[in-house]
C-alpha cells in the first residue's frame, strides 16, 4: 500500500503541475511562463530531448524557448519526436520526471534544509501531518485526507511567512523548487505518456525496494520533501485559480470579459 500511495501522489503531482502550467499560459504570454520557469524549463527540455534521442527519435528544433508566432504548443517541449510509438514518449516523459525530481532533491540537499525544517515544524513541535502513506479505503478516510490538504495549504503559507528571506539560500531554494515542481511533467496535449512514466517509475521503485531495505528507507526519508512539493503545487494552484477568478470578475465589471 505504501508504493500505491507513492504512485498516487506522483500522479496527482504531475496533473497539478500540468494544470498550473496551462493556467499560467492562459493568463500571460506563454514565453513569459517559460522565462519565469527558466531553470525548470532548461532541465525539462534537455531531459525530454535526451529521452527522445535514446529511443531513436528525431530533434527538429533545439530551441528551448518559443518565439512569437511559433505553432508549437505554449508549454510543449522543444520539438523532439520519439520514434517508438507510445513507449518513446513515455521514456522521454520519464527522463523529465527523473531529471526534475533529481534537481529538487539536489536543491534540497544544498539549499533547502532550513526551509524544509521550518515547513515540518509548527510552533516548535514536529506535528505537521505528512502525506498519507496509504490510499483512503473508506468514505471517512477520504474526507480526513481532504481536511489534511487544507492543513498542508495553511502550513505552506505559514512557512513562507516564517522563513528567513534575507538568507540567499532561502529564496533560491523556494524559486528552484517551484520551477522544477511545475516542470515535473512535460508539456503538450497528450498526458498519457507522462502518466505512464509515473506508473512505471513507481513500479520500478517498488521492485527495487522489494529486494533492498535501504531503498525503502531512502524513500521514507524523502517523504517530507514529497509533502513539500505537493503542498507547494497546491498553493500555486490555489493562488492561480484566485487570480483567474479576479481577472474574470474584473473583465465582467469592465465589460471586457475574455472569451
Amino acid at each position: 500500500m505504501f508504493y500505491a500511495a507513492f504512485a498516487l501522489w506522483l500522479v496527482l503531482i504531475v496533473l497539478t503541475a500540468v494544470g498550473v502550467q496551462r493556467l499560467w499560459a492562459a493568463l500571460v504570454r506563454p514565453v513569459w511562463v517559460q522565462w519565469a520557469l527558466l531553470p525548470g524549463t532548461l532541465v525539462a527540455q534537455m531531459a525530454y530531448i535526451f529521452g527522445s534521442l535514446i529511443t531513436g527519435g528525431e530533434v527538429r528544433k533545439a530551441r528551448l524557448l518559443p518565439r512569437k508566432g511559433d505553432s508549437q504548443s505554449s508549454d510543449a517541449p522543444a520539438e523532439a519526436s520519439p520514434r517508438v510509438k507510445l513507449i518513446g514518449p513515455a521514456v522521454a516523459s520519464l527522463m523529465v520526471l527523473v531529471a526534475c525530481g533529481a534537481g529538487i532533491v539536489l536543491a534540497n540537499r544544498l539549499l533547502g534544509d532550513t526551509v524544509i525544517r521550518r515547513f515540518m515544524l509548527s510552533r516548535g513541535v514536529l506535528d505537521l501531518p505528512e502525506l498519507p502513506r496509504r490510499p483512503p479505503t473508506t468514505w471517512t478516510g477520504l474526507w480526513d485526507q481532504l481536511a489534511l490538504h487544507v492543513r498542508l495549504l495553511q502550513r505552506m503559507f505559514e512557512t513562507l511567512a516564517e522563513i528567513d528571506w534575507l538568507n540567499w539560500r532561502t529564496p533560491l531554494f523556494v524559486y528552484l523548487a517551484a520551477c522544477l515542481s511545475v516542470r515535473l511533467a512535460p508539456g503538450g496535449g497528450d498526458l498519457r505518456p507522462a502518466l505512464a512514466s509515473v506508473l512505471f517509475a513507481a513500479g520500478v521503485i517498488a521492485a527495487i525496494a522489494a529486494v533492498s531495505d535501504g531503498f525503502e528507507k531512502l524513500l521514507t526519508d524523502l517523504w517530507p520533501l514529497l509533502t513539500y512539493v505537493w503542498a507547494n503545487l497546491l498553493m500555486l494552484l490555489t493562488v492561480t485559480l484566485l487570480v483567474h477568478a479576479a481577472v474574470a470578475l474584473a473583465g465582467m465589471i469592465s465589460g471586457k470579459q475574455r472569451r
